[in-house]
């Protein structure tokens, strides 16, 4: 480690104290390095508006995270780029797998490496493998790139088509496969979806598989595992993985993958996956060393989500068991009829989500504090007959 990225991990808050520069949080408030952190989270958004549309985390990030920007606050950041502070943030998350660095890439976000997978594996006669409903991160940059797209529906019961999607991958280029899947919530067992990576790549050894893992934190069920030691074993498999969740740094922009060297290094070669900046390093490193922090902010989620279910519940409302921070309910209205009245309230919820668009909303999970008032709201909102749809459906 070179004299400068030693003094960055120092000032970073694995040595020295370094500044003690007051940091301003989305709530508006300044806070110090020694308080002030829990009182600027609840303080939201001062708009008056409750945010529950993006599977943002608002209790934002954990204070050992906040604490290690303001030490890295120096002149040093008036000097130069920070390749060096990147290259520490890269350590890190290669420490925590017990992998080389070179098995992981970071990203400004993991959206651009889900971009980035469509660039490197897909083309007009490789296409991309996903499902729907998910994330459509991959999906879309395919669509702008002309590469085909094979999406398969979800299961009755919402639970991904694994069967589906094995069948269409062979001769794929990539197959996406969102796990907890982004908008349902719902997610497989680590051991299913190795067999489902294993099937795959029998059949289509080419075929390059990423597997989101950007809610794994959240999931409750101890059967739902990582499979990044899969990543490690099999060539063109990899593991994507986001800060903005249980970290709550989606303002900051992070996120990482981890795979074998020649799978993940074959993206930055063909994609920019934007340039790292000190404070997000800081932060990144800091959070990622903050097991205490982690568990309790998933203790906290899970709290919050299982008060949402049950009011759900009460008011007679179908949701999924979710393993994430965000719950998918049938409102037995449009979900853009759902939307706009809440919005008229001060309650954002999601967007769309075919083939569902009809029937289901997804809802992000705020703090205890937003939910209480959100779910009032809800209760108005549903307790009104839908629209009847108009005469062309």
């Amino acid at each position: 480690m070179s004299q400068s990225r030693r003094n960055f991990v120092r000032t970073i808050g694995l040595g020295s104290a370094g500044l003690s520069t007051s940091l301003l949080t989305g709530g508006g408030l300044a806070v110090t390095a020694f308080g002030g952190v829990a009182e600027a989270a609840a303080a939201g958004d001062d708009s008056g508006i409750i945010r529950l549309s993006s599977n943002e985390n608002n209790r934002g990030p954990g204070k050992a995270a906040l604490e290690a920007m303001q030490r890295a606050m120096t002149p040093r950041l008036g000097r130069g780029y920070p390749p060096d502070f990147t290259a520490d943030l890269v350590d890190a998350i290669a420490e925590r797998y017990a992998v080389d660095r070179t098995a992981v890439i970071i990203g400004t976000g993991s959206g651009p490496i889900l971009e980035a997978a469509v660039h490197a594996f897909c083309s007009a006669s490789k296409p991309i493998v996903t499902a729907a409903p998910t994330y459509m991160t991959s999906e879309n940059m395919a669509r702008r790139l002309g590469v085909p797209v094979k999406s398969i529906r979800v299961r009755p019961d919402l639970t991904l088509d694994l069967d589906g999607m094995a069948d269409a991958a062979t001769g794929a280029g990539l197959v996406y496969l969102c796990n907890p899947n982004n908008p349902t919530g719902l997610a497989y067992s680590g051991a299913t979806i190795e067999q489902f990576v294993r099937r795959v790549k029998a059949a289509s050894p080419s075929t390059a598989i990423l597997v989101d893992e950007a809610y794994i934190d959240y999931a409750h069920d101890p059967a739902i595992k990582t499979v990044a030691p899969l990543a490690m074993e099999l060539p063109g498999v990899f593991v994507t993985r986001s800060y903005s969740k249980a970290h709550g740094m989606a303002g900051l922009r992070l996120g990482y993958a981890v795979g074998q060297p020649d799978t993940v290094q074959a993206m930055p070669k063909v994609w920019q996956l934007g340039s790292m900046n000190a404070l997000t390093a800081a932060a990144g490193i800091a959070s990622l060393k903050d097991a205490a922090h982690i568990a309790a902010e998933v203790a906290e989620n899970a709290r919050i989500r299982e008060f949402t279910l049950r009011a759900f519940k009460d008011m007679g409302y179908a949701a999924l068991d979710s393993q994430t921070n965000c719950i998918f309910v049938e409102v037995k209205r449009s979900a853009a009829e759902f939307r706009d009245a809440c919005a008229a309230q001060k309650v954002q919820v999601g967007r769309d989500f075919p083939p569902y668009e009809k029937t289901h909303a997804r809802i992000s999970l705020g703090t205890m504090d937003e939910m209480k008032r959100a779910v009032e709201v809800f209760r108005r909102v549903l307790s009104a007959p839908p629209a009847r749809p108009s005469a062309q459906g």
